[in-house]
């Protein structure tokens, strides 16, 4: 039996984070959902380290600027996969966030592209 993978889902709006943990969750992926940057890097100070982040740019507390920077800098975390959301995801933002540019999702998405990227990264 294969093991369940786990993605940390950063996203500030309820809506949109809610819909996204419904689509991964019915994907058959396990999702710890986190509604700022502060929160997400708590979660991942203390559990075990996700399978992937998923997260948005524009975050409270700590932007999604801020956390990708954190998780970059911490050598365990920074081999973790990361998808950028964002309404402005651009090579440019890729390079700064030290992430692939195919790894920046541009909002609003379908469904079937961001699963499709996430089976990609996490067979």
């Amino acid at each position: 039996m294969v093991a369940q993978r786990t993605i940390l889902l950063v996203e500030d709006d309820f809506d949109l984070r809610s819909e996204i943990q419904r689509l991964l969750e019915e994907a058959g992926y396990r999702v710890v959902p986190a509604g700022n940057g502060a929160d997400a890097l708590l979660i991942l100070r203390h559990s075990d380290p996700p399978d992937l982040i998923l997260f948005d740019l524009m975050l409270p507390l700590v932007s999604g600027w801020d956390f990708s920077a954190e998780v970059s800098e911490d050598a365990k975390l920074s081999r973790i996969p990361r998808v950028v959301l964002s309404a402005i995801a651009d090579r440019r933002e890729a390079t700064v966030l030290r992430v692939p540019a195919e790894n920046c999702v541009k909002k609003p998405f379908a469904p079937e592209e961001l699963l499709s990227l996430i089976r990609h990264l996490i067979p």
